[in-house]
């Protein structure tokens, strides 16, 4: 069977490998050719073969990039914690990293999304707290108690728990769903993104040529 050992690796030796400068300036050029590749699909729109091959990347990269820029996020905590001086490249990887995830996530609802996410995390945080109780007996030998517990671990109890944390989470977090969905098609626009793109992969050379002069130290600490 095939084996990645990647994927045995503690969240020490995950971070530990992102500290090598060359896997770092890697990940900054490749990251950001996610973001710029939508400047040089407008390049090539007018040659048939190359307007398609970059159309196909762009939408091929939009899904990759979501994962991508989780990544990114990752290693910007890496050296946000490891390397405070080094403040330029810890940002542009979260900026960077925000980005490609709001390519995917600015095209959903993300008020709706999180409420109904916290609408089944409580109904199932309800559920959990409450079926045990069915196990003691002193508890359902009075029959309104036994009535009411029954009723809250049924479907139908569940679901209307379920849609009152639903319409409490939507209208509590509504606004600031609402605001980040805001920045968020910001830094997903194509300008926006082409930008950062660019200043990621200048970044990326300079931590291959130079890192000193964007604040990291090599080795880094430990």
């Amino acid at each position: 069977m095939l084996q990645i050992p990647f994927f045995d690796w503690t969240l020490e030796e995950i971070m530990a490998f992102f500290k090598d400068p060359w896997i770092l300036a890697w990940v900054l050029i490749l990251s950001g050719g996610l973001l710029a590749v939508w400047l040089l699909e407008n390049i090539t729109d007018p040659i048939p073969v190359l307007g398609t091959i970059f159309d196909g990347l762009v939408a091929v990269g939009t899904y990759i990039g979501f994962f991508v820029g989780i990544l990114d996020i990752f290693v910007g905590y890496v050296v946000w914690t490891t390397q405070p001086d080094a403040i330029i490249v810890s940002g542009v990887l979260v900026l960077m990293g925000f980005s490609l995830v709001m390519r995917i996530l600015s095209k959903f609802p993300l008020a709706l999304i999180f409420a109904l996410a916290v609408a089944v995390f409580g109904a199932a945080t309800v559920y959990g707290f409450v079926q045990p109780l069915t196990n003691n007996a002193t508890l359902m030998s009075v029959g309104t108690i036994a009535s009411v517990i029954n009723f809250i671990i049924s479907g139908k109890g569940l679901l209307i728990i379920g849609f009152v944390i639903f319409c409490v989470a939507y209208v509590l977090g509504g606004l600031i769903i609402k605001l980040i969905e805001l920045i968020g098609k910001i830094f997903a626009s194509r300008p926006v993104s082409v930008l950062v793109g660019l200043a990621a992969i200048a970044v990326g050379v300079v931590v291959i040529l130079n890192p000193s002069l964007v604040g990291l130290i090599v080795p880094w600490p430990v």
